[in-house]
């Protein structure tokens, strides 16, 4: 059996086979992310041998075009956490392009690992909406945490004592908000109290 690890982008893939028993490399190959290139793909894995699974890094955006043709194809696919295939990366970098490494790291991480640790990916629309809101959700966490830390920085140059006197999550409040307002209001107009 062979394990080929992808790393996906908006506007190609990168595909790397390695035996599942040994991690050496059977192939190399780099598709166009569009339906000829997913269809490219998966005559090349075929080519290579007839038992493979998939080791996508999952990078939802740009892997669900690959994934769901994969899986129209019948091919088995797992999805692989970019923090998994890190130990896999140690020592294999080089100046230039780190796709191909990347796509390698990911089928390695499987080797390494074994197929049964990784989560399945399949053709499931309900799951995908789900999957696609938590990640907006996830997505909208992490800016207003951003917004909230640049906005207590600008106060900690602007007011020491208030940033000093809002206590950890006191931006959940509307009344902490308002009165944040009304402060910065009342300073001198300049480009710190624009931007805070």
């Amino acid at each position: 059996m062979i394990v080929i690890g992808a790393d996906t982008h908006k506007g190609s893939h990168a595909l790397a086979a390695v035996d599942e028993g040994t991690g050496k490399v059977r192939g190399h190959r780099e598709i166009k992310a569009d339906g000829a290139g997913h269809l490219a793909a998966v005559r090349w894995a075929r080519g290579l041998d007839a038992e493979r699974v998939w080791a996508i890094e999952d990078c939802r955006s740009c892997s669900r075009r690959l994934e769901q043709a994969l899986l129209a194809a019948g091919e088995r696919v797992v999805r692989v956490a970019p923090q998994r295939m890190g130990a896999s990366r140690k020592g294999e970098r080089e100046p230039g392009k780190s796709d191909p490494i990347d796509a390698l790291a990911a089928a390695r991480a499987v080797v390494k690992d074994g197929v049964e640790r990784f989560p399945v990916a399949f053709l499931d629309e309900q799951a995908m909406e789900i999957r696609l809101l938590l990640d907006h959700r996830q997505d909208l966490v992490a800016e207003r945490t951003r917004i909230v830390n640049r906005l207590r920085w600008h106060l900690l140059g602007l007011c020491p004592e208030l940033e000093s006197s809002l206590k950890r999550g006191a931006f959940n409040h509307a009344r902490v908000l308002d009165r944040v307002d009304r402060r910065l209001r009342k300073l001198a107009t300049g480009a710190r109290v624009r931007i805070a």
